[in-house]
């Protein structure tokens, strides 16, 4: 039978012994007490910056597993604006403004990374300008990340949690494609940038039949459509 972890307030105490999967009911829970708890059970050391504090509320309605419990814990963290940072055999938790001056680890496909910790990753760019890149996908990075490009070596530089670090790789790829003239982002006030992405993608694969050309992205002369759910934006790459 697995354990439930309660918290009311700022006491947090388990029902059945701890190494059992472990169900989160967390209301007004002090976040100190849960970094406590985390650090118990994931036998993880952490150092925590005197700004991290909080009240959190997680609900679970099934068990989890410690690997899930950290992974929700970084979310907490990030949903509360702060972020973890490896300081050799710790965990720094600061806040995410600060995240991106420290030693944060680079991410490379070596090194992969997922989830809410916060990476740097080098993009290396072979048909676009790493210049032209940064003012298009600047508003894909949140306020706490950076994103700057190195004209010599045609590199981003992004640094922002893994999974957005990882969203950004793929937008890259399918933008830096021979040919590609001219790019810009469109943001959308009311309709959503996926279903907008689809009926245009489906528009174009019509045309296309009907020119008896082959479907791919847009066709050959078509343009590419990119969603982006986060920003509710298209990214659209073509001639202009």
């Amino acid at each position: 039978m697995g354990a439930v972890l309660l918290g009311g307030g700022t006491a947090l105490s388990w029902d059945a012994v701890a190494a059992a999967p472990m169900t989160l009911n967390l209301k007004d829970a002090d976040l100190t007490a849960f970094i406590s708890t985390v650090s118990k059970l994931t036998g993880k050391n952490f150092i925590v910056d005197p700004r991290v504090k909080g009240k959190i509320t997680v609900i679970s309605s099934h068990p989890m597993t410690e690997d899930q419990i950290y992974k929700v814990f970084l979310s907490v963290l990030e949903v509360h604006g702060f972020a973890t940072v490896p300081a050799g055999s710790a965990i720094k938790i600061i806040p995410q403004a600060n995240a991106r001056q420290e030693a944060v680890p680079t991410m490379s496909e070596e090194h992969p990374y997922s989830g809410d910790e916060f990476v740097t990753q080098v993009i290396p760019l072979d048909n676009v300008s790493a210049a032209q890149l940064v003012p298009i996908l600047r508003p894909l990075v949140p306020q706490q990340g950076h994103l700057v490009a190195y004209p010599p070596g045609n590199i981003l530089i992004v640094t922002d949690e893994a999974e957005n670090v990882k969203r950004l790789n793929d937008i890259i790829k399918r933008i830096d494609i021979p040919n590609t003239e001219d790019i810009e982002i469109l943001p959308l006030q009311h309709a959503s940038a996926t279903e907008v992405v689809r009926i245009l993608t489906t528009l174009e694969q019509q045309r296309n039949q009907q020119r008896g050309t082959p479907n791919g992205a847009g066709g050959a002369s078509g343009p590419l459509l990119i969603a982006d759910e986060r920003t509710n934006s298209v990214l659209m790459g073509g001639d202009k």
